[in-house]
């Protein structure tokens, strides 16, 4: 499954490539705007839904204490509550699971960026694989592992940013002692800036969800351990990668202080209107 959305998501990424002239690294931050852009309409249900979730709480709890010796009627009872307030439970947890096989495919992509966007033949790949380790009896894992050493090598693909930076280099390895492996130390600031900008992400969909004093103190380890987690896997993986989620992230920011102005006003324009219908 992972391989079948990677060869989508490489194949756009490669109609991307081509029309910004071979720009590897302006293909990642387009796919990335795209990506959110498409997944825009199911974020704006996901704050909404998480507010009108906050305006039901009172009631909601109200069912949960009337019916807690009766978990079969309290459960229909909260049904009906979510059904009359248009309101699906698992809807704010749509986009997250949308997110997950994206991040999957882009795994495999970035690892294997001559099979899933150049799209070199496999046997072509061998070939350079077995110049590059000097040897005939090549595995399909040291073929994998090894594109971008043969992308970097053999010219394939231009990774290439500024400063000396390379997304086919992996930040793990700056106390690597083999040179060629070694990544230039500004790419330690990819990682950083994604914990960082992870933290403040988690900081603004507290505040503009609007929640409970109890909410935010539920969400605390996780405002912290996602946000490493994020930073250890962009640490390890080549910063292509890491690209993607920090501009994801930084996308992310601005997308939903977009909604959640936009929520806000509506909530406005419905106070107004009940103000006006109850005079």
């Amino acid at each position: 499954m992972i391989a079948a959305i990677a060869k989508l998501f490489g194949l756009i990424i490669r109609i991307i490539y081509k029309l910004v002239n071979n720009n590897y690294f302006l293909s990642i931050i387009i796919f990335t705007f795209l990506t959110k852009l498409i997944l825009f309409p199911l974020t704006w249900m996901q704050i909404k839904s998480t507010k009108k979730i906050q305006d039901i709480a009172p009631m909601d709890q109200k069912i949960r204490d009337k019916y807690k010796n009766d978990k079969n009627k309290q459960a229909e009872e909260l049904s009906k509550l979510y059904a009359e307030n248009k309101i699906n439970p698992l809807g704010g947890c749509l986009p997250l699971l949308i997110q997950i096989p994206i991040i999957l495919g882009m795994f495999a992509i970035v690892r294997q960026p001559l099979t899933y966007i150049i799209q070199t033949p496999t046997e072509e790949i061998k070939t350079y694989a077995q110049e590059i380790l000097k040897k005939e009896d090549v595995t399909e894992a040291e073929i994998n592992s090894n594109e971008i050493v043969i992308a970097k090598e053999k010219n394939l693909i231009d990774m290439d940013v500024a400063f000396g930076i390379n997304l086919g280099d992996v930040p793990a390895n700056i106390m690597n002692k083999d040179e060629n492996k070694k990544p230039n130390p500004i790419s330690i600031l990819i990682p950083i800036l994604t914990v960082l900008f992870s933290i403040i992400q988690n900081k603004i969909t507290q505040k503009t969800s609007n929640m409970s004093e109890e909410q935010i103190e539920m969400q605390k380890s996780m405002n912290f351990t996602m946000p490493l987690i994020s930073g250890f896997i962009t640490f390890s993986m080549p910063l292509a990668l890491g690209v993607y989620w920090l501009f994801g992230n930084i996308l992310s920011i601005i997308q939903q202080l977009i909604i959640a102005k936009i929520v806000k006003t509506e909530s406005k324009k419905e106070v107004l209107a009940l103000n006006k219908g109850g005079k």
